[in-house]
């Protein structure tokens, strides 16, 4: 039978998973010690339940555990902590895929010559769309929480959310649609409905 050889839109949606995974792995995360926030009226509990209570689908428990297994958590029943922590890991982790997710859609714009006028203009509309989210998220996950600032979070997220919805759009329609950068956001939105589903389940935000 004939060898099947991958198409240049396959091999590039590969190397752009591969360097997005590369990046996630390479940069040091954010141990759970370092996540740890006690905040009054927080309930303490393992990770394996924080992931259990909040997420009521495979896809997003399996992400869940990712994320503290990335963070270093122990995944017992005996490991207790701070539920804040978890929440601030999860935006953390959201962070470091943001910051993948755009150096992918720089480098695309700055290498693939390729990419026809409007794909160029979906990509550049998404860069200053992530600038937005990932200032709202890394203000959540390193200023607000850590801080027991509650107050504020939940507009701040949204903020993110709004802007992350609107890089989505550009790249439904097509041919935007079918390039890339598209699997990247998806990810992406995933990470920030984790964050939601923590939150709100666990700290009622």
């Amino acid at each position: 039978t004939k060898k099947h050889l991958p198409t240049k839109r396959e091999m590039c949606t590969l190397y752009m998973t591969m360097a997005k995974i590369i990046l996630l792995l390479v940069l040091a995360p954010f141990c759970m010690a370092a996540a740890s926030t006690d905040c009054r009226g927080v309930p303490a509990l393992d990770g394996s339940s924080a992931c259990g209570e909040s997420c009521s689908t495979k896809l997003l428990q399996d992400l869940c555990i990712d994320v503290m297994i990335w963070g270093g958590v122990e995944i017992s029943g005996s490991h207790k902590e701070g539920a804040t922590g978890y929440v601030i890991l999860a935006a953390r982790f959201a962070v470091e895929s943001l910051d993948a997710t755009q150096l992918a859609a720089r480098n695309q714009l700055s290498q693939n010559t390729s990419l026809s006028g409007q794909v160029r203009d979906a990509y550049e509309g998404c860069l200053n769309d992530y600038a937005t989210v990932r200032s709202s998220i890394n203000r959540v996950a390193n200023e607000m929480l850590p801080n027991c600032r509650f107050a504020g979070v939940a507009d701040e997220f949204a903020r993110g959310v709004k802007s992350l919805e609107s890089c989505w759009i550009r790249l439904m329609r097509p041919p935007v649609k079918s390039t890339p950068l598209y699997n990247l956001v998806w990810a992406d939105r995933y990470k920030l409905l984790l964050i939601h589903l923590l939150d709100g389940k666990l700290l009622g935000i």
